[in-house]
């Protein structure tokens, strides 16, 4: 038993030597492009919850509460649109520009414009409820210096210079008919295919982001219905087109550097070594 104890302290030891190492390497966001006042370097970026404001865009869907049935599936667009409402930071974001129904006041504002293809099955016999899964995405995120979004509009949303970009590569959510709403959620995993180093630094090519999905619920002034996404009139909702609200969050998973990784191989070597010893003594 005292020797399991040891070897138990010996592995929380090496762990919290490779979570340190891990902890310490970040992404940075920087907003000094701002201009005074700004918000300087945001350090330990790690996402971004989108206002809840934010809006889906369904289009080419087929299936009908009462008409489909168990089994029965479509495919359809899923286009989405918003701004930031906060940014994952252990610092201050004084000047982030949060549109309405936020303050709407700040020097810079960050929006997300994103295309998902999807495939929806009726999972009961009158296919009120349906579960989603995702075919292919992609989504790119714009830093923009003159804030302007508007979501009754619809404008505003891909005239910034875009920071990261990405793809979505899998993904799962549901949906439920509640009266003329109704209720969902989700999630969305995929990888980021660009960065802009001018404002995201280390390069966070190839590495994971996750994304989670909420819809709809929301009402005026929490909710406006757009009535354009990129120049693209939305036009009255049908069976077929039709606009919801939708809340999202994006969190990133960032490489630790080499000098990190050589940290990681210590920690991972120290609890080798601790085993074998305690094996040697047992």
């Amino acid at each position: 038993m005292k020797t399991l104890k040891r070897m138990t302290s010996a592995t929380v030891a090496g762990l919290l030597m490779i979570g340190g190492a891990c902890a310490v390497q970040a992404s940075t966001l920087d907003t000094t492009t701002a201009g005074p006042p700004n918000d300087g370097t945001l350090q330990n970026f790690s996402g971004i919850d989108w206002n809840a404001n934010g809006a889906g865009w369904i289009q080419d869907y087929g299936l009908t509460t009462g008409v489909n049935t168990t089994g029965d599936t479509d495919q359809f667009t899923f286009t989405y649109q918003a701004f930031a409402g906060t940014i994952g930071t252990t610092s201050p974001t004084p000047n982030l520009y949060v549109a309405s129904p936020g303050t709407a006041t700040g020097t810079y504002e960050l929006t997300t414009y994103a295309v998902l293809t999807e495939t929806a099955t009726c999972t009961n016999a009158d296919c009120s409820s349906i579960s989603i899964v995702l075919n292919n995405g992609s989504w790119q995120i714009l830093f923009d210096t003159t804030p302007d979004a508007n979501q009754a509009l619809g404008t505003g949303f891909t005239d910034g210079v875009q920071i990261l970009a990405g793809d979505f590569v899998s993904g799962l959510s549901s949906f439920i008919s509640v009266g003329s709403l109704g209720t969902g959620g989700g999630f969305l995993t995929g990888t980021v295919t660009s960065t802009n180093s001018a404002y995201v630094k280390p390069d966070l090519l190839g590495t994971t982001v996750q994304a989670s999905l909420q819809f709809p619920g929301q009402s005026s002034p929490t909710y406006t219905r757009p009535a354009a996404f990129n120049g693209t009139a939305t036009g009255a909702d049908t069976g077929t087109s039709f606009v919801l609200q939708t809340d999202t969050s994006q969190n990133f998973t960032t490489v630790p550097e080499p000098a990190m990784l050589s940290l990681l191989g210590i920690g991972l070597m120290g609890m080798g070594w601790v085993g074998r010893r305690q094996k040697r003594s047992s």
